[in-house]
């Protein structure tokens, strides 16, 4: 459980994320939130193989815990890490395990990881921050993860009822009436949900409907945007389901 000074911490940590994104205070900078981070401890989710373990006294030796890895926009790998168990979506608490770790520990084992150039603090939510690594060995500058990423060959097609609409401009809406996407039912507003796409990444906003939204199981807060991924789910109103695919 952490100290009060570690949920202090965590706090402020979160807060400065918040800020930075919404970047209305230019005295903020990344530098500030990645120093702060170093001494905090951050919740990593994996999967847990304990067959080979075994108990001595207190003490469970070889536990075998697998980190979960995710891309950005493009084809970057990175290690997600949350703040605090509010900022794990419902979905990644059904399906990993967590282990606690000091961030500045993890970036620099991420050092000398050449397929992994950085980690994502909470992502999924307006907290989130991608940090990449300042250096990359000699074998990740050359290989494929090292190369810009050409957001402008990135496409978001919806799937929905069989149909294909391909993402062409945002802001792409989906709702009741005048949208991208027409479901002419009472149970969805007028304008349900906004797709925009943003730095490389194409994001979702419940545009503050009656019945709500979600991706993947997670609720989304009205009017905030959550980066949205090939293969995940959409659910507008508990009913409707579409799925997103990105080239």
């Amino acid at each position: 459980m952490p100290s009060t000074v570690d949920l202090e911490l965590i706090k402020d940590i979160e807060d400065l994320i918040k800020k930075y994104n919404k970047k209305p205070d230019k005295n903020i900078t990344k530098k500030d939130i990645v120093t702060l981070l170093q001494g905090a401890d951050v919740i990593v989710p994996g999967n847990c193989n304990i067959k080979a373990s075994r108990m001595i006294d207190e003490i469970i030796e070889g536990i075998n815990f697998r980190p979960d890895v995710v891309k950005d926009g493009g084809k970057v790998r990175l290690l997600p890490v949350f703040t605090s168990y509010e900022q794990i979506p419902q979905d990644y608490l059904d399906t990993f395990s967590f282990m606690r770790v000091n961030a500045g520990t993890i970036y620099k084992s991420l050092e000398e990881c050449d397929n992994i150039r950085g980690m994502v603090v909470n992502p999924f939510t307006e907290y989130n921050l991608e940090i990449k690594k300042k250096h990359s060995s000699k074998k990740t500058r050359t290989s494929a993860y090292a190369k810009p990423i050409d957001t402008t060959k990135t496409e978001a097609i919806i799937m929905y009822n069989d149909q294909k609409y391909v993402v062409k401009k945002t802001p792409f809406t989906i709702g009741r009436e005048n949208t991208n996407i027409e479901i002419p039912e009472s149970y969805i507003s007028k304008i349900h949900v906004v797709i925009s796409f943003k730095d490389g990444k194409y994001r979702i906003a419940d545009y503050a409907s009656t019945n709500g939204t979600k991706v993947n199981g997670t609720v989304l807060r009205p009017k905030v945007y959550y980066e949205i991924r090939d293969g995940y789910e959409i659910e507008l109103s508990d009913k409707e389901k579409m799925f997103v695919y990105i080239k």
